[in-house]
């Protein structure tokens, strides 16, 4: 019996699709539809084959036309669901998958499908029940245990992550995207070396792999390698121009050591990150342009350090003639009136009339910083005078030295990659017990957050003043650091305050440090701060031993 002409047709459109011939089955697909323009099955397949080969918004008019001929058929919803998340639309993607499912519930490949949309909105805990179910239907899948991992991992369970992203290399031994999540998930568990291996692997499997340089040169990153870190970002960018993500940790390797006039165009890479906070205008952006009688408002961006670091650059701009506006967050309101040259003060998101605009960590590339003309006006931050005095007579009668201290950062729940950090340079005040037996100390608190419960049960012999309560910004806590001898923070927002304003500061940097503090002990940025580093991940013991022998010798002066 001769086959009818369309099925043969169709056939041989499907293994030529299947060999990678994609050509020569998308001619013949073509060529069906050209023949009988509704062949459900033919719309279905070339839909995804124009998705497979970059050209969604054509497979969805396709596919469209499928779903027309019959749409209680599960494979369209599919390849309706796969060009969706192909054109980053992962919330349309998902709603098609879930109508898949409702018509063929056991289709492992919509369900691994529906698990990869869900974890690009983010939403780790749903993505795993898709690939649980997955794993249920067909254990011997490698994906679906590949994509729970991920999942997990995206959920908050790092460690959870590690059991089905081996369970995916066991079915699979050269499965590089699964080395490539081990090392992120090892990375994110502060066991750097694991992390560097994990990649290695992955690059040897695959060395064109998307991402996989770009999460090796992390690794090295924080490894300290931060020359082969570099290296390896730059491989990543050469394969893809547009990775975003390398762009912005070529940055950080840039700056770190010393290259700033890279480092600065490269930093404007993190605009494209999710989180900046791009102006609503329509104002133009400053590139240099003359200042003189123009406002120029500069706002802030990121964390509170970050404005309090780079608000050095307001009276630059006003030097040029700028009435020079800052927007900032509400914390800073009050304190950042006193930056010279500032015009006026408003926060974020406020509406302002100006002639152009600048994110406050954009201004070293316009005003074109390096390493020799680091900008240190010290200090450019100072405290209301009637409250330094208030706190001055509450410290009047406390002997010794006056040490600030602040021993965590803010965890930011609402910013993974903030907690992450935060994790590697935030300190328990118990770990300060070091300082209980040095003599002529005041101690004062300047912990603000949840780590500020830890006051009510300092280390014994530690006496700690805490009036944490009445402070309620930043021109409080700068009122009350005027009047201390020494602040002690980790990497956090008082570090830069203290700096700021001319206060000496020790700061204890995790072994991963912020590409601002260019490697050294002391800082062009601030120059009464000195470091205090980790010379391995997580060991606190070296550097606050050494700051414990600097305090006792300061304190006996």
């Amino acid at each position: 019996m001769v086959e009818p002409p369309i099925i043969a047709a169709f056939d041989a459109a499907i293994r030529a699709h299947r060999d990678g011939h994609l050509t020569a089955a998308e001619r013949q697909y073509r060529a069906i539809l050209a023949a009988q323009p509704l062949h459900f099955e033919t719309l279905v397949m070339l839909g995804q084959l124009l998705t497979e080969t970059g050209r969604a918004e054509a497979a969805l008019d396709l596919i469209g036309t499928a779903l027309g001929v019959d749409p209680e058929r599960a494979e369209a919803h599919g390849a309706q669901g796969a060009a969706l998340r192909r054109l980053g639309r992962p919330a349309e993607a998902a709603a098609s998958y879930r109508r898949a499912l409702a018509l063929n519930p056991a289709s492992i490949v919509v369900l691994v499908n529906l698990g990869n949309a869900l974890l690009d909105l983010g939403a780790g805990a749903e993505a795993a029940e898709s690939f649980r179910a997955a794993i249920a239907l067909a254990p011997t899948q490698a994906e679906a245990p590949f994509g729970l991992g991920r999942a997990l991992h995206l959920a908050g369970d790092p460690e959870a992550a590690i059991e089905p992203l081996r369970q995916a290399i066991l079915l699979r031994p050269d499965y590089a995207a699964a080395y490539d999540a081990l090392g992120e998930v090892a990375c994110d568990l502060g066991r750097w070396d694991e992390a560097v291996a994990f990649h290695a692997e992955a690059l040897r499997l695959d060395p064109k792999g998307p991402g996989v340089h770009t999460h090796f040169g992390i690794a090295l990153y924080n490894c300290g390698e931060v020359l082969a870190a570099e290296g390896s970002f730059r491989v990543a960018i050469a394969l893809d121009p547009d990775d975003v993500l390398a762009h912005f940790n070529l940055a950080a390797t840039l700056l770190r050591s010393g290259k700033l006039a890279e480092g600065w165009r490269e930093y404007e890479w993190r605009r494209r990150l999710f989180g900046f906070p791009e102006l609503d205008t329509t104002l133009p952006e400053w590139r240099g342009e003359p200042l003189a009688g123009k406002t120029l408002l500069l706002y802030g961006e990121q964390g509170l350090g970050d404005t309090l670091h780079f608000a050095r650059y307001a009276p630059m701009a006003a030097e040029q003639g700028a009435r020079v506006v800052l927007a900032v967050q509400p914390p800073l309101l009050g304190l950042m009136r006193s930056v010279p040259g500032v015009a006026d003060v408003v926060a974020l998101g406020g509406a302002v009339t100006a002639d152009y605009h600048l994110p406050l960590l954009s201004a070293p590339l316009r005003f074109g910083t390096t390493r020799d003309t680091i900008p240190a006006p010290i200090p450019y931050l100072s405290a209301d005078p009637a409250l330094a005095r208030r706190w001055g007579e509450r410290l009047a009668g406390e002997e010794g030295l006056k040490i600030g201290l602040v021993w965590a950062g803010d965890p930011r729940p609402d910013d993974r990659a903030a907690t992450l950090v935060d994790r590697r340079r935030s300190l328990t005040l118990a770990q300060f017990g070091v300082l209980a037996d040095i003599p002529g100390l005041s101690v004062v608190s300047l912990q603000k957050g949840a780590p500020a419960a830890q006051t009510k049960s300092p280390p014994a012999g530690l006496r700690l003043l805490d009036w944490m309560e009445e402070i309620g910004d930043f021109a409080d806590t700068a009122a009350l650091v005027s009047q201390l001898d020494l602040v002690i923070s980790v990497d956090t927002s008082v570090a830069h305050l203290a700096g700021a304003m001319g206060k000496p500061v020790w700061i204890l940097s995790r072994f991963d440090g912020c590409w601002r503090w260019f490697d050294r002990d002391d800082s062009p940025w601030y120059p009464t701060a000195r470091l205090f580093r980790q010379p391995a991940p997580g060991n606190w013991a070296g550097p606050l031993a050494a700051l414990a022998a600097a305090l006792r010798d300061l304190a006996g002066k």
